[in-house]
């Protein structure tokens, strides 16, 4: 298998250091592993700084708060005196010096706190509110709703955030190519359309992404799980942690929303609760039907509302329905046809399907 890098002559540090490598360790030996599988045949001689490496890399990433600066010096002036002690003692047995040094290594680096440098490589971003302000590159002002009311925020650009209760946000003026704003807490975000400026929310484990739209966050320091909810435009949706953003993001229209569950790490689409009209599909629906063809209500239910109903074309073709749905809520209205011609809907992600049913009215 032909290398890209001289992988051969690295040490515990460069291990670290790569991204392959690192891709390796995090998913438990699933990803990379023939790669890795064949680096250890090639250089049996390496098994004791891989060991080290994995080690280093699983502790680092337990850590839970920053280290001092000088920690990493310390650690390593430890490690030195421990490796030489080691040799010392070793002079008078059978010679295993990188298992030794691999020994003495980790159990000073575990005991000792493993904190270094490479601290603030792996964590990357940070995912709480509070050390997110912290490293902001501009000066932020910061309000807390403090009252038992929601609180509308105008920001610099025109955009208004409502806070709810015991919620904090944190924002600038805008002078920078991004408008950025952090959030602990709940806010429903209404952003002024500047397609030169996108507008990004970071919101404890999820990052949040627009150019103009309206939409809801929920994501509190401590909670397992963060939400996002659109209203109108679109978003994308992050998982933090990742600089640049790397990772495939969630893509949201009108009436849907996302779970990100942070201790899964997994992200779950649906439909919001409680669906409203989309903007932009002309003056509101009334929903009186008289003698309309189950298929053109069904299209006229998915135009007003911007969902995918999935249902047999053909089947409804020839069926005609007569109800008064006015301004029911979307999912009262599909109950009725539903009862109505015999048949039965179930949501999945962000598809309504509908099964059954007769033309027998």
């Amino acid at each position: 298998m032909e290398m890209s890098k001289n992988y051969g002559d690295y040490n515990a540090e460069d291990f670290l250091r790569d991204e392959r490598f690192r891709r390796w360790v995090a998913s438990d030996g699933r990803e990379e592993a023939v790669f890795w599988e064949d680096f250890k045949m090639r250089h049996p001689e390496k098994s004791g700084e891989l060991t080290l490496a994995r080690s280093l890399w699983a502790s680092l990433n337990s850590l839970q708060e920053m280290p001092a600066p000088n920690v990493r010096e310390r650690i390593w002036q430890h490690v030195g005196e421990a490796t030489q002690d080691v040799t010392d003692t070793d002079d008078q047995r059978p010679a295993r010096p990188l298992y030794r040094w691999w020994l003495a290594a980790a159990a000073i680096l575990i005991i000792g706190g493993l904190a270094w440098t490479f601290y603030t490589t792996f964590r990357e971003e940070p995912l709480v509110y509070r050390d997110q302000v912290a490293v902001a590159p501009v000066s932020l002002d910061e309000k807390i709703n403090t009252t038992q009311k929601e609180q509308t925020i105008t920001l610099a650009d025109g955009s208004t955030v409502l806070l709810k209760p015991g919620s904090k946000l944190s924002y600038s003026g805008f002078s920078d190519s991004e408008r950025v704003v952090y959030l602990d807490g709940e806010g429903y975000f209404d952003v002024a359309k500047n397609p030169s400026k996108p507008f990004i929310v970071y919101a404890g484990r999820i990052v949040v992404q627009v150019v103009g739209t309206s939409f809801r966050v929920s994501s509190n320091t401590g909670n397992v799980k963060s939400r996002v909810a659109v209203s109108s435009g679109k978003v994308k949706v992050f998982a933090a942690g990742k600089k640049g953003r790397a990772e495939e993001p969630v893509f949201l229209t009108p009436n849907q929303q996302v779970v990100f569950d942070a201790q899964a790490h997994v992200f779950a689409k649906s439909l919001v609760a409680q669906p409203v009209q989309v903007g932009g599909t002309g003056e509101p629906k009334e929903f009186d039907f008289t003698n309309t063809s189950v298929n053109a209500v069904l299209h006229t239910i998915e135009t007003a509302y911007g969902v995918t109903i999935r249902h047999d074309n053909a089947a409804f073709a020839s069926c005609n329905l007569t109800a008064p749905l006015g301004d029911m809520p979307m999912f009262r209205k599909l109950d009725i046809i539903c009862q109505t011609i015999g048949a039965t809907y179930e949501v999945f992600g962000t598809e309504i399907v509908i099964s059954g049913g007769s033309c027998d009215l």
